[in-house]
């Protein structure tokens, strides 16, 4: 049961099934209601306009028009007229005579004796109508009979019409219920048609009114007539002068008649055969399930296929119309309709989601809407300042510089389809092992690092890099994952960080304590070497060593990761040997090629609580012959010092030995005046998140400057670490800034790149 439960809210989760249900919901509230049954009324209204039927002459239409009273002299006809006009038709041959006027009230009685004389003459020929009865009682109900003297010798049948909304159109019953029990309806009899009190049809009135025959009243009375006009026919006498006040809107015909012309369409319509009604449910199930069968496919084509849909059924009841068969489509309709504009919405919100306005690429939210699994690697690449360098020229160059960056990447990873959302390029690797995926990351870096040109401009920059190799799992939500790796590896100063989603991370991290010894004897473990430029001679001063972690199945591990975990349970001295003895072996090495330049490595602050540090790191440079002053300790300014600590003691030592201290991320923890004056350091890193701020940020570039002017009162030596672009570059220099480090002079790199580097420097340029 949950897991059904799960599957349809994943199901509802879809947009377009969400459409989809509130499309048919309208639709079945629109039939239900049938509050669009004026609209329907007004589409059969276009379709009787455009189709122009005739009658086929065999009803004929006599009508007591406003000559017949005016040569009558009277305001009504009498008995005894009625009693010559049918002397007149069947004389001429008429088949049948249907009076469409109530015989309700006795008239003279030599009148009403006449005319009851020649219905006893034409027994079976003549039907009086009943109407609906003053008596309250509604519904197909004729309860206003002709009188019994009348009835008596003619035929009686029901003239009631049921009008539908604002009088569009009519529906017609083909029996009534009566006080005298069940009668035909006035249009039933003429044509010959059966039924029962709960049918009921809609006339065709694409049958023109002036398709009848027709006479006036007067002229047959008279006997003014071409008797072969009414032999053999069907004769309707109905009202039709003004002061009966029965003219009405003929629906689709754009004219107004008397009513009895509604009896004679409907004759004309059913004397063939009932028109079958299908009612709204059968085209509101075609475009249901059309628009269901479509879910699966293209956005593109649900819409035109519903749109075309719409088409057609606005347009399939006039064929239907030939074959007799009536059908209702606004319910219908109005599914196609709510289904095309929300789609179509949707199709535009996504279409707009899906490419990035600023570069024209694809946007990441494209991958994002991707449910399948991919055996691709998921790679995310976070471009260093990406706002600050788009905000750096006058004009919109966005595009110009994404296609440079999709270009770079399309060297060595062709064919990828390239994803991009703000300073992030997100893209399906070509390279299926994640090896050589770090191998093309690192050589692409080196591309980028050569500066792209935009705008008639070298551009500077670094990235980093986010990796998902989770093929299990959909794209859509390991979109994030690399994004947020990427995120990890630009917090960390890494090229690449390889997410691990892993559900059992707390035993994977205490895995790594029991891996850590093994990681550093087969290599996995190593060092990378930032260089640092000497501000003044612009030359390389030195490099600090930063531990790297590659594991071999997950990929670069988080430095910050193992060395809190390595922190916790007390095994940060084996790695902090480990580099030393590689920092201080890279510094001799440097020094055989010609090199003088001092090494920097980080030291834990619970390190400083070990008596045997200034030990170990005296015999790691007793074995490669390094002097302790080209050794730099970096520590953390975060770690509350006071002259009568245990650290500040350890500090001492290790300066007494001949080896130099720098305060490392200096302006984030408790850096006083009175804290650089008695700490033994002799230099200071100023914190990277001021550096990258003070472009843009005044108040960052006073503290920055407040910084080296405090040190240098103090003779300290200043570096600033997370210099990455010309502009900062330059502010330091005139801010007389020492030392820099950063992506803008090089990202942390294997020592044969950092002697490459050495032998080549890059040019540096200043904003």
């Amino acid at each position: 049961m949950a897991e059904l439960w799960s599957r349809l809210r994943k199901f509802w989760k879809n947009p377009r099934v969400r459409i989809v249900f509130w499309a048919a919901l309208t639709g079945m509230l629109v039939g239900v209601t049938g509050i669009a049954q004026p609209a329907e009324d007004v589409l059969s209204g276009v379709r009787w306009a455009v189709r122009d039927e005739r009658s086929d002459g065999k009803i004929v239409v006599v009508e007591q028009d406003n000559r017949t009273l005016d040569e009558l002299g009277a305001i009504d006809v009498n008995r005894g007229n009625d009693a010559d006009v049918l002397a007149r038709l069947f004389a001429a041959g008429a088949d049948r005579v249907f009076f469409d006027r109530g015989f309700m009230a006795a008239g003279k009685q030599e009148d009403d004796e006449k005319f009851i004389s020649e219905l006893k003459s034409a027994p079976g020929k003549v039907f009086l109508v009943a109407s609906s009865a003053p008596d309250g009682r509604s519904g197909n109900y004729a309860g206003k009979l002709p009188l019994k003297k009348f009835r008596d010798y003619s035929g009686v049948v029901s003239s009631l019409i049921y009008y539908r909304p604002f009088n569009l159109n009519v529906r017609l019953p083909l029996v009534s219920d009566s006080p005298i029990g069940r009668i035909p309806s006035l249009s039933a009899k003429m044509a010959e048609v059966d039924g029962d009190p709960s049918q009921a049809y809609s006339p065709d009135f694409s049958i023109g009114v002036g398709s009848f025959p027709k006479l006036s009243y007067i002229d047959v009375m008279r006997g003014q007539m071409d008797p072969a006009l009414v032999r053999g026919k069907t004769v309707l006498i109905i009202p039709a002068a003004v002061l009966f006040n029965d003219i009405h809107s003929i629906p689709g015909q754009r004219i107004d008649a008397p009513g009895g012309y509604f009896h004679a369409i409907g004759a004309e319509t059913i004397k063939h055969g009932l028109p079958r009604e299908l009612g709204w449910l059968p085209p509101f199930f075609l475009v249901l399930a059309v628009i269901i069968s479509g879910l699966g496919r293209g956005r593109a084509l649900d819409v035109y296929r519903l749109a075309g849909l719409a088409f057609a059924l606005a347009a399939t009841p006039f064929l239907f119309d030939f074959v007799r068969i009536n059908v209702e489509v606004i319910p219908a309709l109005a599914v196609a309709l709510v289904a095309v504009v929300r789609m179509r919405n949707l199709d535009r919100v996504e279409e707009a989601g899906e490419i990035n306005a600023g570069s024209g690429l694809p946007s990441v939210q494209a991958l994002r809407n991707i449910d399948d699994l991919s055996p691709q690697i998921l790679v995310g690449l976070k471009i260093r300042n990406y706002g600050a360098i788009i905000g750096s020229f006058a004009e919109h160059v966005e595009a110009q510089l994404a296609n440079e960056i999709v270009r770079r990447i399309r060297i060595s990873d062709e064919g990828v389809i390239v994803y991009h959302e703000g300073g992030m390029f997100v893209w399906l690797s070509n390279i299926r092992s994640t090896f050589d995926l770090f191998e093309n990351l690192e050589g692409l870096h080196r591309i980028v690092q050569n500066g792209i040109q935009v705008g008639g401009l070298d551009i500077d920059m670094s990235f980093n890099c986010g990796v998902d190799s989770e093929f299990d799992r959909p794209l859509s939500s390991r979109v994030a994952s690399a994004m947020q790796s990427a995120e990890e590896a630009l917090r960390n100063d890494e090229l690449v960080y390889q997410h691990d989603g892993r559900k059992h991370e707390a035993q994977w991290e205490i895995s790594l304590l029991t891996s850590l010894d093994r990681a550093i004897d087969n290599g996995e473990v190593w060092v990378a070497y930032q260089p640092k430029l000497d501000l003044r001679s612009n030359r390389i001063c030195g490099a600090e060593a930063l531990v790297r972690w590659t594991h071999p199945e997950r990929g670069p591990i988080s430095p910050e990761k193992f060395i809190r975990i390595a922190e916790e349970f007390h095994r940060i001295e084996r790695i902090t040997r480990f580099v030393v003895n590689e920092a201080v072996g890279a510094a001799v090495e440097l020094a055989r090629l010609g090199y003088d330049l001092t090494v920097s490595v980080n030291i834990s602050a619970q390190l400083l609580r070990n008596p045997g540090l200034p030990g170990m790191i005296g015999d790691i440079l007793a074995d490669h012959g390094l002097p302790p002053d080209r050794l730099v300790l970096e520590i953390t300014e975060t770690d509350r010092l006071d002259r009568s600590s245990r650290t500040f003691q350890m500090l001492q030592r290790l300066v007494k030995s001949g080896l130099r201290l720098s305060i490392d991320d200096f302006g984030t923890g408790n850096a006083t005046i009175d804290y650089l004056r008695y700490l033994p350091a002799s230099e200071v890193k100023i914190d990277k998140v001021f550096i990258s701020a003070m472009e843009s940020n005044k108040e960052d570039l006073l503290l920055v400057q407040s910084i080296i002017e405090m040190a240098h009162s103090l003779d300290r030596t200043v570096v600033a670490e997370g210099v990455e672009t010309a502009t900062v570059l330059e502010m330091l220099k005139r801010l007389r800034c020492d030392v820099i480090q950063g992506y803008y002079l090089s990202r942390p790199v294997p020592f044969r790149d950092l002697i490459e580097h050495i032998a080549h420097p890059k040019v540096l340029k200043a904003g």
